[in-house]
């Protein structure tokens, strides 16, 4: 790998478009492939990244095409779009790419590592412990750039499931760790499953319609956001994963001491979490796009194959489970009140 990449980047979403932006200004020749309107957005407008009132990186001009076309000859093939898309885009993509060329993978859960792998052969992996949305005045009005908000929790995590590709995977590292934080792991799939824990929050937030900053459901988010943590460490502590040395998530003891703790103790620092919490993937695909699509299989649904692989009983994940399964196909979308949920999953508060 030379010095500046060409890297195309496939999916246009918020991975996709901020990591363009980070590695268009580091120098590197990065072609975004987007589509529709999306494309258009893109092609003709700046983009910036912004963490709360600090900017990350200025007006910046993203080179935009909207045909595959564009990943041939490239050194690093970055695949962002999400798992219940993946392997329509494999069986589109594996036609355009030089079978050397190296792909990374990042899409949330492990769905990808057996995706991918049935049609490329250099695959390395990556974790993104941030997440980011748009900022909705830079898509619903005619400002002259495109701003997103990034929450960054932990460093973006590199790796492979079998240790294979190390010198790629170190290079992978040194290239991301010029603009954001970064590191290579040797427990890849232990890391993995540590973010599945972290992004179960997701459709927690996604079906109270992303209200997790109201003060008046604080309480009810608090009782529903400890219950499937708490079951979700105990299915990890089953199947034998170990925590990793940084992670997004507390260490573990400290989340299962977080249930026995009073609330005068544990509220202010959930409330102060959940403020720099801002939307998910998973709520725009269901609050602003109403697909009824979401990453709820390959994030919830990996959790519940875990606890019923170790036989861990996880009451609360099943049930939010189903719910959420059954709410975002509902056309509209209709989110309910953290206290309704609560009191649907058969929680109280303490």
């Amino acid at each position: 790998m030379k010095e500046p990449l060409k890297i195309a980047i496939l999916g246009a979403g918020a991975m996709g478009t901020t990591l363009a932006a980070w590695m268009t200004t580091g120098g590197h020749d990065v072609t975004l492939i987007a589509r529709g309107e999306n494309a258009e957005r893109l092609k003709n407008r700046p983009v910036r990244i912004l963490s709360g009132d600090e900017v990350l990186v200025g007006d910046t001009r993203l080179t935009v095409m909207d045909g595959i076309e564009a990943i041939g000859g490239v050194d690093l093939l970055i695949v962002t779009v999400k798992n219940f898309d993946l392997e329509g885009c494999c069986q589109q993509l594996v036609n355009y790419i030089d079978p050397e060329t190296l792909i990374l993978g990042l899409q949330n859960g492990i769905v990808n590592q057996f995706i991918l792998p049935k049609y490329f052969g250099n695959i390395v992996y990556a974790i993104a412990n941030y997440n980011a949305w748009q900022e909705p005045c830079s898509i619903n009005t005619t400002e002259d750039r495109l701003d997103w908000n990034v929450n960054i929790n932990g460093p973006i995590i590199l790796g492979t499931p079998d240790n294979q590709l190390q010198p790629d995977v170190q290079k992978l590292t040194k290239l991301f760790s010029s603009f954001i934080g970064c590191q290579h792991s040797l427990g890849f799939v232990d890391d993995a499953y540590t973010k599945i824990v972290s992004n179960l929050a997701n459709s927690v937030t996604t079906i109270i319609g992303n209200s997790h900053h109201e003060e008046a459901g604080i309480a009810s988010l608090q009782a529903v956001v400890t219950e499937i943590t708490n079951e979700a460490i105990q299915t990890l502590e089953a199947a034998d994963i170990r925590p990793p040395s940084k992670s997004p998530l507390p260490p573990w003891w400290v989340i299962k001491l977080g249930k026995l703790l009073p609330n005068i103790l544990t509220r202010p620092i959930f409330r102060r979490k959940m403020a720099m919490v801002g939307s998910t993937s998973m709520a725009s695909d269901i609050l602003s796009k109403n697909t009824g699509r979401s990453e709820l299989k390959s994030i919830n649904g990996a959790l519940l194959a875990l606890a019923r692989k170790h036989n861990v009983d996880v009451p609360y994940n099943c049930r939010l489970y189903d719910l959420c399964e059954s709410k975002f196909r509902e056309t509209p979308f209709q989110p309910m009140s953290a206290t309704d949920l609560l009191n649907h999953l058969g929680g109280k508060l303490t």
